[in-house]
């Protein structure tokens, strides 16, 4: 009888040929993730040391001052329409009852009718932003500039976070809800919130989460850590508080809102203080002149 012309060869297992093609580009994946992963780690430390730098006044000044015309323009651009902006605080004034804490129409009518100051909050709700957040990151840059680094993540962070959130839940103030709470910033200061001007860099719906009281997290701990005053240090204890009165009497935030600025903030200062250490460690990096060390 003939024999097969493959007869004597070394046989492969049944599925030899499938599994040696599964192993080689498992290889070749395991290489390529290897790549990107190394590709990853000398990103993240580039933004580690970018973060730890700080660099002169003129640069810094020019960082923040674009990073917050920025997120105003983005926020004032970037966001829903009124009627998805009421109906998103609808529900909220729904999670608010439930909770017991919905306190918004009691306390600004409480502030009202026992003449509680309020064209002192009203003022405090701009001046918060646009006075004491800048003179603050100013100062510190100055006098505590060790610190200033991370601060200045923080904000940055804080405001990238607070950016996607009003665009994916736009949430309307209570000044602007079918039955309104009054606006006392437009009675009360020569700023009109309702204005062309202030609408062409202002979201309206833009009300959860409220960056006015995260970020006076940051005055309030910039005043209790780098000064060594008992006067300012208790108004660093304060300002919080201060702060979060003023933007519900004022009628321009909900009780809630204070809770998610303090989610948006409290995270980005733990990240922007890691990224710092990092940047500082990787690259052996210190400001040119620390300043003063705080108390």
């Amino acid at each position: 009888m003939a024999q097969s012309s493959d007869e004597g060869l070394p046989r492969r297992p049944w599925g030899g040929g499938l599994v040696a093609a599964l192993m080689a580009l498992a290889g070749e994946l395991g290489r390529g993730g290897r790549a990107v992963a190394r590709r990853l780690a000398a990103g993240l430390a580039r933004l580690r040391r970018a973060a730890a730098t700080v660099g002169d006044g003129r640069r810094e000044a020019l960082i923040m001052a674009g990073a917050y015309g920025l997120y105003n323009a983005v926020r004032g651009l970037w966001g829903g329409t009124l009627d998805e902006g009421r109906a998103n605080a609808d529900g909220l004034v729904e999670l608010e009852r439930s909770l017991g804490v919905h306190w918004e129409p009691a306390l600004q009518r409480f502030f009202v009718d026992h003449g509680l100051a309020m064209p002192f909050w009203s003022a405090l709700y701009l001046v918060s932003q646009i006075v004491a957040l800048p003179l603050t990151l100013i100062l510190v840059f100055l006098f505590a500039r060790r610190a200033y680094a991370a601060l200045r993540g923080m904000a940055l962070i804080a405001w990238c976070a607070g950016l996607v959130w009003y665009a994916v839940q736009p949430v309307a103030p209570p000044r602007l809800m079918a039955d309104p709470l009054a606006d006392t910033v437009s009675a009360q200061t020569p700023v009109d919130l309702e204005s062309d001007f202030i609408q062409a860099f202002y979201n309206p719906v833009a009300a959860m989460p409220s960056l006015h009281v995260g970020l006076a997290v940051v005055v309030g701990w910039a005043l209790w850590a780098l000064t060594p005053w008992w006067p300012t240090r208790l108004l660093g204890l304060l300002y919080p508080v201060l702060i979060a009165i003023s933007i519900v009497v004022t009628g321009n935030h909900w009780i809630l809102d204070i809770a998610g600025g303090l989610a948006v903030v409290l995270p980005a200062a733990a990240i922007a203080a890691w990224l710092v250490r990092g940047g500082r460690r990787a690259g052996d990096i210190r400001p040119a002149d620390p300043g003063p060390a705080p108390p």
